[in-house]
């Protein structure tokens, strides 16, 4: 069992029980306790559990997402759709033509195709379910980025996606997540290689970008693959009144709510 899965499992394991000793870890995935040590170091860093005198517990009693746990893209199709239309309206008036963008999987950058039909750029994404949404009459080029393909979540990943990856400069990458912690600006995804992608995009992009609505607050999955600070512009619909608001935070208004202020 590779150390990724063994995580994966520490989690559940966690989700289950609250508490779990090193000693049970060791016997239950047959490993060394400098395997289990070095998994559960990872875990914390990740924000995910915290360790403690012979074992180690969930860092709160939220569900964490995995790849066991995260909904397919189809079943959040209808989630939050105003909100998501709302930021990638926002979001688009940064595209020129000529640009080379990356769009992301994930059913709120999808969203961003309503506002480039007309655009000469060339467009790079992983995403079947974004593919098929663009118009007949969509100007740019398309490049679709190869490798494995989860069918349920709608995205490549793995060593021939990130290869591909690494062949283009991007002027501008907008991106999704699964969570984000505003306490830490940890941005979380449900899986290492969904993640690994993320950051190979991040290195070949001169802007990035993330789009992400109210929801996405306080949700930790299993891969810590960014900071909140990282990124140029961070989309949202909506903040928290009691917190001071970033200086990459652009909270997105509707034309009523402009109007009125």
């Amino acid at each position: 069992m590779l150390s990724k899965e063994r995580m994966v499992r520490i989690v559940q394991l966690l989700e289950e029980r609250q508490f779990v000793t090193v000693k049970e870890l060791q016997e239950s995935f047959d490993v060394s306790r400098s395997s289990v040590m070095r998994d559960l170091i990872e875990l914390e860093n990740q924000g995910l559990i915290q360790r403690e005198r012979g074992g180690a517990s969930l860092k709160s009693v939220s569900t964490t997402l995995t790849n066991f746990n995260e909904m397919s893209v189809v079943s959040k199709e209808n989630l939050n759709m105003e909100e998501k239309k709302l930021i990638c309206a926002h979001a688009a008036r940064s595209i020129r033509d000529g640009d080379c963008i990356y769009i992301d999987s994930g059913t709120t950058p999808a969203h961003i195709l309503d506002y480039i039909q007309d655009k000469r750029i060339k467009l790079v994404t992983p995403s079947i379910y974004l593919i098929r949404k663009l118009p007949a009459s969509f100007k740019g080029d398309i490049f679709l980025l190869g490798g494995e393909f989860n069918k349920s979540y709608d995205t490549s990943y793995g060593s021939l996606t990130l290869e591909m990856i690494r062949q283009f400069h991007f002027d501008h990458a907008f991106l999704s997540t699964n969570g984000i912690d505003l306490e830490n600006g940890n941005v979380y995804v449900f899986d290492f290689n969904v993640g690994a992608c993320k950051k190979a995009i991040m290195e070949c992009s001169e802007k990035c970008d993330l789009l992400i609505d109210a929801s996405k607050y306080g949700v930790k999955a299993m891969c810590n693959w960014a900071s909140l600070k990282d990124f140029h512009s961070v989309y949202v619909d909506a903040y928290e009144e009691a917190r001071e608001i970033p200086d990459n935070f652009l909270v997105c208004k509707g034309e009523d709510e402009n109007e009125d202020k």
